[in-house]
């Protein structure tokens, strides 16, 4: 359902900015706000999994989404609905990070296979969300009722979710406040530099998906294909996370070849006339953006081991951050020249991206030389 939500807002961003009559530079404020409302609360509320349980901090989350989605059903303003949009980011980064350590601690030894599954849920639901929205507008639904219904869906799963049980809902350590999560998280170099990756890897996501509408809407005047396109991108993710989850791949060699298709299928989709060609790369890089988001949780869950809530929390701290800084920066180079300067802004992170990577992996061998392990290896280092 987080997929489905997450890809129905990117499907009706144009029909917002449209409605309140902003520009591309305020459409990029629409999408990032989303994201800064996903980073601030994981860093508070995620600390709270080590001393009421990952269970209670999903019930909230849900609580949050339900809230935010009613909320922009019903406001008419600019400035109200990014409110609304701001509590659905509060609730979504939490949900997401919580139950993504709630799979690592009830699945241990399982954890990647889990988490990939999850996401592979998740890129179904991003698959579905555009062909839904589009359906039922086309049927006659105005474009803001589409959050009613998912208030609705979110109620009923927070209904269902409370009545799970969990063996582990409580293993994370126990702390007197959240300073000693942090700490721990950011003395860790290796960790650190993952999260820089994944802050760069989810801008990437959210610039790529966000403009999709607009660049084929407005850059090339094919309506009709924004929603295949997006729709794509989202469902070519299903078969790489579900391969990540069942092979036991090099995460470094996985990793290092993904970026490097991320970068060329941007390039491509922009320097290619055809639109057939554009397409497929937006297909080729759904495909390879697919198991990195579950690779850098999974892995720095696994070098957390024991406060895997916290820290997953922050990890969805710098994935938020990333999500909302780089569009609103996209925004703003495609309001100077236009929508293909998005793209390959994308292009530019990606480098940036493997380049960060690589110093995780430096900072790996160091730390595997004393404590046996490396960021290869499926085993958390100590």
């Amino acid at each position: 359902m987080l997929g489905i939500y997450i890809s129905m807002y990117q499907y009706t961003v144009l029909s917002i900015s449209q409605l309140f009559l902003i520009d591309a530079a305020l459409m990029g404020l629409l999408i990032g706000v989303q994201h800064f409302g996903m980073a601030v609360p994981p860093l508070i509320l995620g600390v709270l999994c080590a001393k009421i349980g990952k269970k209670k901090v999903v019930l909230l989350a849900y609580l949050l989404l339900i809230l935010g989605t009613a909320l922009a059903g019903m406001m008419n303003e600019y400035v109200s609905f990014i409110v609304a949009v701001f509590v659905i980011g509060s609730g979504f980064a939490v949900l997401e990070a919580t139950l993504s350590a709630v799979l690592a601690d009830e699945f241990p030894g399982e954890s990647t296979r889990h988490l990939n599954f999850s996401q592979v849920a998740f890129s179904i639901g991003a698959l579905t969300g555009p062909a839904v929205a589009k359906a039922l507008i086309q049927a006659g639904v105005y474009f803001k009722d589409l959050y009613y219904y998912c208030a609705v869906v979110f109620l009923v799963l927070g209904i269902g979710f409370l009545f799970t049980r969990h063996q582990h809902d409580r293993t994370d350590m126990q702390a007197s406040s959240g300073k000693e999560h942090y700490k721990a998280f950011f003395k860790n170099r290796v960790v650190v530099f993952l999260a820089l990756s994944i802050f760069l890897y989810v801008g990437i996501e959210n610039t790529f998906a966000n403009f999709t509408d607009s660049y084929f809407e407005l850059m090339l005047g094919f309506p009709g294909l924004s929603a295949t396109a997006l729709s794509l991108f989202w469902g070519a993710m299903i078969p790489s996370r579900f391969l990540a989850g069942i092979l036991r791949i090099d995460r470094k060699k996985m990793f290092v070849t993904l970026t490097v298709l991320i970068c060329l299928s941007a390039l491509l989709a922009m320097l290619i006339p055809e639109t057939t060609v554009k397409v497929i790369m937006f297909t080729v890089c759904g495909f390879c953006c697919g198991p990195i988001w579950p690779m850098l949780m999974d892995t720095v869950a696994q070098k957390n081991a024991g406060a895997s809530g916290p820290s997953m929390n922050i990890m969805a701290t710098f994935s938020s951050l990333g999500g909302a800084v780089l569009p609103f920066a996209a925004g703003y180079a495609v309001n100077i020249s236009n929508q293909t300067a998005a793209y390959y802004i994308c292009a530019v992170i990606a480098v940036v991206m493997l380049w960060i990577f690589g110093m995780a992996v430096k900072n790996g061998r160091i730390s595997a030389a004393k404590a046996g392990g490396s960021i290869d290896s499926d085993k958390a280092e100590s």
